[in-house]
Formats: structure tokens, sequence, C-alpha cells
């Protein structure tokens, strides 16, 4: 794999925006998504952890992810908003001093409201330049969007993230997830991380929900919003817009 595979796939347009459903734990209403890539080359399906990593090392994540925010808006566009969604925001925009102002743009290119994005960074993306994520969450929380923390729990700075960044909305990681039901310990966990967030007024989103017994566990404990497969398959985005949105 190189670049310039990667560059042809994305002017092929074989780069693929998905959205993943996400639903209220109490009311089972949908009430967002996050959106995601899949490179369909030919007939194979390319899986992210094939192709993401290299992009993030060369710096070509940038495009990507500019696309698919341009794909997502176009989207909302015709949808009238309705629902945010969630898009990636890889360490590398931080690099980039224009970043927050081309953010901007494209949202006023299709009328869409700031509020309706989900600005998604990693642990990993904030702990590299923690200054230069204060600067990005400032400026992007002066324009309305709302920034959320994936993969909460992974890192070993997680707690000391929150305390540094501003963040409205906290992603628990799958792996809180999987043994919640039967594991004592991380049941206290979790527990104690939807706790916290309530008191921080952070809305909180349970990733990886696969059995029912586990969403009712997390709807019991007062976690706000869930995605899985339980609920549903990430899907392409005109499938997601005939099956929700229609």
């Amino acid at each position: 794999m190189n670049q310039k595979e990667i560059e042809q796939a994305l002017e092929n347009k074989e780069i693929k925006v998905y959205l993943q459903p996400q639903f209220d734990l109490n009311s089972e209403k949908l009430v967002g998504a996050e959106s995601l890539v899949r490179w369909q080359r030919g007939a194979i399906m390319v899986p992210p952890s094939s192709f993401i990593p290299f992009c993030e090392q060369t710096g070509f994540i940038t495009q990507i992810d500019q696309y698919v925010l341009e794909t997502v808006c176009q989207h909302m566009q015709k949808w009238k908003q309705k629902i945010p969604i969630a898009v990636n925001e890889s360490r590398r925009h931080l690099y980039n001093p224009h970043h927050v102002e081309e953010l901007e743009q494209t949202i006023r290119k299709y009328g869409i409201e700031a509020k309706y994005i989900e600005l998604e960074m990693t642990e990993t993306a904030i702990v590299h330049d923690i200054e230069a994520a204060k600067e990005a969450e400032r400026k992007v929380h002066a324009l309305g969007f709302k920034v959320a923390m994936d993969d909460f729990g992974t890192g070993y700075s997680s707690f000391s993230m929150l305390r540094q960044i501003e963040i409205d909305i906290l992603k628990i990681d799958k792996s809180f997830v999987d043994e919640v039901t039967q594991d004592k310990r991380g049941k206290i966990i979790i527990e104690t991380i939807i706790s916290m967030a309530k008191k921080l007024k952070m809305t909180t989103i349970a990733e990886g929900i696969e059995t029912k017994e586990q969403a009712e566990y997390l709807k019991t404990i007062g976690c706000d919003i869930a995605q899985g497969y339980y609920y549903a398959l990430p899907m392409a985005i005109e499938e997601f817009e005939r099956r929700y949105l229609a």
C-alpha cells in the first residue's frame, strides 16, 4: 500500500462513508450517528485498520476526514439536519492553524449549524499536543461545535485529559462494556465513569453494545446513549437515510 493508491481510491470514490446509528437508552429513539470510513476496493472491503494508520502516519488522514465531513454535510443539507453526526478529528488537524476556519467554511457552505457536528478526538490525539488541543477546543466551542472524547479509558491519561479539555460527550470504549454484566470490578469502574460524567455535565455514549443485557444494565446506571451491533451495524450513508430518515 502506498499514498498514490489511497489518493486514487479517494478520487475514484472507493472510500465510502458509513454511519452507525446511536440510540437513546431510555426511549430507544435514534438520536445521532457516528461517521466511519470504508474502502470498497473492487469486490473487497478493506478494513479501516489496514489503511487508516498509514493515512495518519503520512498525514493523508486530513484529506479523508475532510471528505467525510463534506459528504456528511451534503446529506445533512438534504435531510434538513435532523440529527447530530460525529466526525473524526485526527491529531494532524491540531497542527493546522487554519483547520478551525476550514471547518467553519465547510458548514457554512452547506448551511449546517455547528451544533449538529460532533468532533471526535481520541486521547492519543489530545495528549500528543495538549496545548494545541486546548486551543482548538476553545475555538470550536466558540463556533458552536460539540467535542467528544472517543475510546475513553483505553489510555493512561484519560482522566487527566478531562481536567484540561472541556468535553461535551464521553464515549466509553467497548472494552469496558464487553464484560460489564459479569465483571464486578468492571461494573464499579463504568458506574464511576458515568457518575463523574454526569457531574461534569457530559453526555455518555457506550460503544460496542452487543446484547440486550448490556443495554439494560447501562440504562439502569444512567448511561445516556448506546451504539453497537445490538442496535445496528455500520451502514452505507444511503442505507442509513432509507432506514431511519425516509
